[in-house]
């Protein structure tokens, strides 16, 4: 039988899991992501800042956001609220964003870094199948201009204030992860690199190859239309030179 979600081997499955979702975020952040305030201390507590999106009601707001794992993750979703007041339809009165895959279309595969991108994603546009604020959410499909009024007066009002993102520092608990994560998103890097030249390469080698069938093709090509040139200016030449000339007069 396999190991229950309890089990030694699941809680250390579960911790890798949760250490490689906070590394990315420390190194390769999803798009207007960035680490929380203060440092991690516990591995299945932590924050993560959200940077209102360009061009939504939330552009020009900080957005902290608690992330809170269950012990058996990702068998269960994360609990994720809003640390601010935020006017959205899918947004509740405590913060929580209320999406179906925070609850029955959660699935183990998702990553952490998929679920704060869903979350940008629902800024930009709100999901009105299930709104949780039904009261919003009929503002939002009958006078979009004053639902953005709306978001953007909280936003002013509640998410102005500038957060600055925490890094862990030399002589933190974290510091030794922070360092293994900067060195393996830079040997990620260069692995992407090496395999984009060694893709480069195989495509010169094709190009040139293609070359080479068709060279041969081309040249008989120019082979056959210089031939074509020559004949007709021996023929001209043949005609305007002094010797047939003379030859003519002498007739």
């Amino acid at each position: 039988m396999g190991a229950s979600p309890s089990s030694p081997t699941k809680t250390e499955s579960c911790k890798r899991r949760i250490r490689k979702g906070l590394h990315r975020l420390w190194v390769d952040p999803p798009a207007f992501c960035r680490p929380g305030a203060s440092p991690v201390t516990d591995l299945f507590h932590w924050e993560v800042i959200i940077d209102g999106p360009d061009g939504t009601p939330y552009a020009g707001g900080t957005f902290p956001v608690d992330v809170q794992f269950a012990d058996d993750h990702p068998f269960k979703p994360p609990k994720i609220c809003f640390k601010t007041k935020v006017y959205h339809p899918n947004i509740d009165s405590e913060g929580e964003m209320v999406l179906d895959i925070f609850r029955d279309e959660w699935s183990p595969a998702l990553t952490i870094e998929m679920l704060l991108l869903s979350i940008v994603s629902v800024l930009y546009d709100p999901m009105l199948d299930h709104p949780v604020n039904d009261h919003i959410a009929r503002l939002y499909k009958t006078d979009i201009k004053m639902y953005e009024r709306k978001s953007r007066k909280w936003t002013r009002r509640y998410a102005s204030a500038p957060v600055a993102s925490y890094y862990p520092e030399k002589g933190d608990e974290n510091w030794e992860d922070y360092c293994d994560a900067i060195a393996a998103h830079k040997a990620e890097l260069e692995e992407e690199e090496r395999r984009r030249e060694e893709d480069r390469l195989r495509a010169a080698a094709a190009a040139r190859r293609s070359n080479k069938v068709a060279l041969p093709r081309e040249m008989g090509r120019l082979n056959f239309l210089w031939r074509m040139i020559v004949a007709f200016l021996q023929r001209l030449w043949s005609v305007a030179s002094p010797s047939s000339t003379v030859k003519v007069a002498a007739d």
